[in-house]
């Protein structure tokens, strides 16, 4: 017989153990804001800004640099050098039409100055508001769980580092992300119309950024084809018909030209500084990143055909995105909320389960101070965690391949 200490004690386990993710993932957002915000009260000199790029020096500036771009219409591509698709474009053509046009033709070294724009500030709080219910809705929708778990999910699925980042930047990948949501959360409904929804949102999501069409993997995996060609169709249609804002399809011709002259320049970023202290040249740590990318392809590609979970499948896809070089940033780690979803949503949880999920909640956290000027430590973090990350998820997808092949072979074996 247990006595009362022992049985409370097993009760509290219990409890313990019945947590969903999503349950903690809120807790742990909750208590890490705790300490970043007493911190900063003690601290002050509005230093709370340190998570933020440039601590804020740069602010809505991937918003605002991209309206003055698309502002000027064909010259985005052929005067301004713009990479981005004609539908991102396009939105930020329509935004600038609520933006001072003395602001949107004036020079890049005034390109700071839209804080000086009455106009413009309304309309910047305005945007950011719209995004913040909006995801705020589709995270308490999306999870699973009670009233009281779904408000604070919701809540700080919105309110963490790498979405509030990606609020800040104002970049064109909020579409994008909640376009991957729409999609991966309608994928198996059974109300068509919300399937094409979903199909119409990834659509969406690779007119503006092009990579989402990984994703689109799923469809010819599970033989739904004529959905694939269904959203084959839309994709293309969202790529061309805006482009006739920008001179027509001719401006792909620019954009593959910006493209293929495009450089990042000398940013600070994790594979700088490792590349700094280790004394092996970024070049070097470059072209590994390069060569560890088709290697994750490879395992996202096969990932269908060996796990059951659907969150791993999207981690695995989230995961090529995020260790592309040009493409690894803290927002789009953003997009890992979608299998922690998923993986909430699941039920029970393995061991190994778990512990991908702490992986992925890890950058979500708040942090005080910052490793330099250039770089957060959620920024410096991002590199090291996306290759535990990656390197377990293959890893699990490389043993689970072997062990679900020898089992394959040994049935046909005794058929035989």
């Amino acid at each position: 017989m247990l006595n009362k200490k022992e049985s409370g004690a097993l009760e509290t386990k219990k409890v313990k153990r019945k947590r969903t993710p999503a349950e903690i993932f809120a807790i742990l957002m909750a208590s890490s804001f705790t300490v970043y915000i007493l911190f900063y009260i003690f601290y002050g000199q509005a230093s709370f800004v340190d998570v933020f790029m440039l601590r804020t020096q740069d602010l809505f500036m991937d918003f605002f640099n991209s309206v003055r771009d698309a502002s000027q219409g064909a010259e985005v591509y052929t005067d301004r050098h713009v990479i981005y698709p004609p539908m991102a474009n396009l939105i930020y053509l329509i935004c600038s039409r609520f933006i001072p046009s003395a602001y949107n033709h004036s020079e890049w070294v005034n390109r700071l100055d839209w804080i000086k724009y009455t106009e413009a500030i309304f309309f910047i709080v305005l945007f950011t508001l719209f995004f913040v219910i909006i995801l705020y809705s589709l995270f308490r929708e999306f999870i699973a769980g009670g009233k009281k778990s779904k408000l604070a999910f919701a809540f700080f699925a919105v309110f963490n580092v790498p979405v509030l980042y990606m609020l800040e930047r104002g970049n064109m990948i909020l579409f994008c992300f909640i376009s991957l949501m729409i999609y991966a959360f309608t994928y198996n409904s059974e109300n068509k119309v919300y399937r094409e929804i979903g199909l119409i949102a990834l659509a969406f999501a690779f007119s503006i950024k092009l990579y989402p069409v990984i994703f689109g993997w799923f469809l010819l995996v599970d033989k739904r084809f004529k959905e694939a060609i269904r959203c084959a169709v839309y994709g293309v249609l969202m790529l061309i018909i805006p482009s006739f804002f920008f001179g027509g399809p001719a401006c792909f011709v620019e954009i593959f030209k910006n493209i293929t002259s495009f450089s990042s320049g000398s940013s600070v970023n994790s594979i700088s500084v490792i590349a700094g202290y280790s004394g092996i040249p970024y070049a070097v740590w470059n072209a590994l990143a390069y060569v560890w990318c088709f290697v994750c392809i490879a395992c996202f590609a096969a990932a269908p055909f060996i796990h059951k979970e659907k969150w791993k499948l999207w981690m695995l896809g989230i995961i090529v995105i995020l260790v592309v070089p040009s493409l690894t940033s803290i927002y789009v780690w953003a997009f890992m909320l979608i299998p922690i979803i998923l993986l909430s949503n699941s039920g029970n949880l393995k061991k190994k389960d778990w512990f991908f999920f702490a992986v992925m909640a890890s950058l979500f956290v708040f942090t005080i101070l910052r490793f330099n000027f250039f770089l957060t430590f959620n920024s410096l973090l991002l590199y090291p965690v996306a290759a535990i990350l990656s390197i377990t998820a293959v890893s699990d997808t490389v043993i689970s391949g072997v062990r679900k092949y020898k089992a394959f072979a040994k049935a046909k074996k005794e058929a035989v």
